[in-house]
């Protein structure tokens, strides 16, 4: 019989042994509510293809039943994605189960948005809750603090984070990224940008994703002939971005690239939207995702000329896997629900054909893996998982605003169109270009 999980080697060799095998101090506590311990509680169990039944391991028969982390932000500055990162991974949890006869456990722990926090909670999830593997994070200073000590431990972990540092000299051994990379984005939006406005000027959040997004936002506008006039790095979180909007409107800017993420986004479009200023210039949203125009009304989201981002409701497609989202979650359908399933699907199926859920295991069967099955159904387009880097080469979407006349809100929120569609080969950074040295 395979010894096919670190759960099942826990409870063999103890948490406090296995703590010292892998240098740290040993981190107490049980699962329980996010308050006191950062879980959420448990969500239950209940063809180079993804079936499982190919690959480089076995067919996965001696795996039975699966207990996965589940790390995402239900409080702190993006505490309105935490929902969508659960109901993803319930779709996939609910599908794998069906198809595959195991049972998985979902192990929900709150990053509340800071790394520390979060990494302190992976190290529970591993050595005290027994975690086979995660993924999550969205920040992505959180996923590489959680993913390099899950990878150092041997934990397989799938970051939900677009910053070009997780998978740039940062990388790391069992650590794969899900998001389409700050390049990716930066390089479907660059052309639109450089023709819908001569100059620029860029505010930009002062953390990991933000500093990488501004320099290769910059760096693609001068490729394109487009100039940048003026930036600024704004705190994160923020709560006031009046004097950065003043910079914008002293300038010689005919556009404005909001580089912020989350609630902060919403909060710099809406004071940007009292001064009229989203009537003057084209703005362009970096790494876009709807819920952040949901919360501001139809006349807010119509304002958005340019948004590259991972996924949107508005992908020609995948019906059914909309519905269910609005059918078990709170949230229309949006990027992070698709991110979300896709890693839970990847992981599962790859400890399937490993027959194994060790972290080096589930690194050989993602690496170089071509994606066929339910989730090539949910997002069209050559799909894989790139050795170099474990970065996901996948299409990146080019969205703006539809007219406020033009946008539905039922079956689901659809206020945005794709307007392209580029394949991830034309976008990625080369591999000696990332620095990542896997």
């Amino acid at each position: 019989m395979v010894v096919n999980s670190r759960r099942q080697l826990l409870k063999q060799i103890g948490v406090a042994s296995t703590a010292g095998i892998a240098g740290l101090a040993g981190c107490a506590g049980s699962p329980g509510d996010a308050d006191d311990s950062g879980g959420s509680g448990d969500s239950g169990s209940g063809n180079d293809d993804d079936s499982g039944s190919s690959g480089g391991g076995s067919s996965g028969s001696d795996i039975e039943e699966l207990t996965v982390g589940v790390f995402a932000p239900y409080t702190g500055a993006f505490a309105p994605w935490g929902e969508s990162v659960t109901t993803g991974s319930i779709l996939a949890k609910q599908d794998l189960e069906e198809e595959f006869g195991i049972s998985i456990t979902l192990k929900e722990y709150d990053t509340e948005t800071n790394p520390s926090t979060a990494l302190e909670r992976m190290k529970r999830a591993v050595t005290s809750d027994g975690i086979d593997f995660a993924h999550g994070g969205i920040s992505s200073a959180v996923c590489t603090s959680m993913g390099s000590w899950a990878s150092d431990n041997g934990v397989s972990y799938i970051a939900q984070g677009a910053s070009d540092s997780i998978t740039g000299s940062a990388c790391a051994e069992h650590m794969f990224s899900v998001y389409q990379s700050n390049t990716m984005m930066a390089r479907s939006a660059g052309p639109r940008m450089a023709n819908e406005a001569d100059s620029w000027y860029i505010l930009y959040s002062d953390y990991v994703w933000g500093q990488t997004a501004q320099k290769v936002i910059s760096a693609t506008l001068e490729e394109n002939g487009a100039s940048v006039v003026g930036s600024d790095a704004t705190p994160f979180p923020g709560d006031d971005y009046t004097q950065y909007i003043n910079n914008v409107q002293n300038s010689d800017a005919d556009a404005v690239a909001l580089l912020i993420p989350g609630l902060d986004a919403r909060l710099a479009t809406e004071q940007m939207m009292n001064t009229g200023l989203h009537e003057e210039l084209t703005l362009m949203y970096h790494q876009f995702e709807d819920l952040v125009l949901w919360g501001l009304g139809k006349d807010a989201a119509s304002a958005v000329d340019i948004g590259p981002t991972g996924w949107a409701n508005a992908v020609e497609g995948a019906d059914e896997f909309k519905q269910r989202v609005v059918d078990e979650g709170d949230t229309d359908p949006f990027a992070r629900h698709y991110m979300a399933y896709t890693s839970l699907d990847q992981q599962v199926r790859a400890a399937m054909r490993a027959g194994s859920t060790a972290g080096a295991d589930i690194t050989t069967e993602l690496e170089g893996h071509q994606i066929e099955g339910p989730v090539s159904d949910i997002q069209s387009g050559t799909m894989y998982w790139r050795e170099c880097d474990h970065q996901l080469i996948q299409p990146t979407h080019v969205v703006s605003g539809l007219d406020t006349g033009e946008m539905k809100d039922d079956p689901w929120k659809e206020w945005f169109g794709v307007d392209e569609t580029i394949a991830g080969d034309e976008l990625a950074r080369a591999c000696e270009e990332t620095g990542c040295q896997l």
